[in-house]
């Protein structure tokens, strides 16, 4: 039987209660001033329940928004403000204020970057992918661009910020599910290296260095070897500065198909 901790349970029902009818949005929400002091009031009175970067601990994981994703701004904050009765979080006395910008925290290491003011000049953003950083070799935007990456349309969209950001300087942290590089041997004694786009129980498909995708029977693969270091190159702390990482990161935020909510309202007025 599934088994859900008493804090969890408590947690779950508390906050659809706390979601108040839709108003005005807070105007911390999304603004990276009001979300770096909300950070800096996170780590010091949420983090030794949430985690540093809101992951879970003796607390829910606000990260994954599991517990809490239908819980509105203002539900949010009067969660926070409030506590959850019967479980180990208690009211806060932060001035309301200060309650919005950890709402502001909260929400930026959910939000998808495109609904984010993301700091870093696009521009410059686009200039370092395409040039410097070298991200063009491996990945596509719109048609243009390499293909033994994860193609990065639509990245601003199913992706935070800070996510974008880690896996840019951890790229072995998450390790992409269809772009693994693999070394397979067949049962006549031939090779192949590439990444493993896909496989089932039947085949495996794999693209080699030239773009080449190969269909191979699973009955002629002898064995395989899946290799867990991400292909991506892993000196971009040292090659790219603060700057110049930040720019970057501003622009995979604004590769979206959709635009922001943002953009969408005002097309409306």
């Amino acid at each position: 039987m599934l088994r859900i901790r008493p804090l969890l349970l408590a947690f779950a029902i508390a906050l659809p209660l706390a979601a108040q009818p839709d108003k005005k949005k807070n105007q911390a929400i999304g603004n990276p001033e009001a979300i770096e002091s909300g950070r800096k009031l996170f780590s010091t009175g949420c983090a030794g329940c949430h985690g540093q970067a809101g992951q879970g601990g003796r607390g829910p994981n606000l990260k994954g928004r599991g517990m809490w994703h239908s819980l509105d701004d203002d539900g949010l904050f009067n969660t926070i403000k409030k506590g959850v009765p019967g479980a180990d979080m208690p009211p806060s006395n932060l001035a309301d204020g200060e309650l919005w910008q950890l709402v502001a925290f909260v929400r930026s290491i959910n939000a998808p970057a495109v609904e984010q003011n993301v700091p870093g000049n696009t521009d410059a953003g686009s200039s370092i992918f395409w040039g410097k950083a070298g991200c063009h070799n491996c990945h596509q935007i719109r048609g243009r661009g390499g293909l033994s990456g994860p193609d990065l349309s639509n990245i601003g969209a199913t992706s935070t910020a800070g996510d974008i950001r880690d896996a840019i300087l951890d790229p072995d942290a998450d390790w992409a599910e269809n772009y693994r590089k693999v070394s397979i041997v067949r049962h006549d004694g031939r090779t192949l290296e590439g990444i493993l786009r896909n496989r089932d129980n039947y085949s495996l498909q794999v693209q080699d260095a030239t773009g080449k995708l190969h269909l191979l029977p699973i009955n002629d693969v002898k064995e395989y070897t899946l290799k867990r270091p991400s292909p991506m190159p892993k000196d971009y702390k040292t090659r790219l500065d603060g700057r110049e990482m930040s720019d970057l990161v501003a622009f995979l935020s604004r590769q979206s198909m959709r635009p922001p909510e943002s953009e969408t309202e005002k097309g409306k007025d």
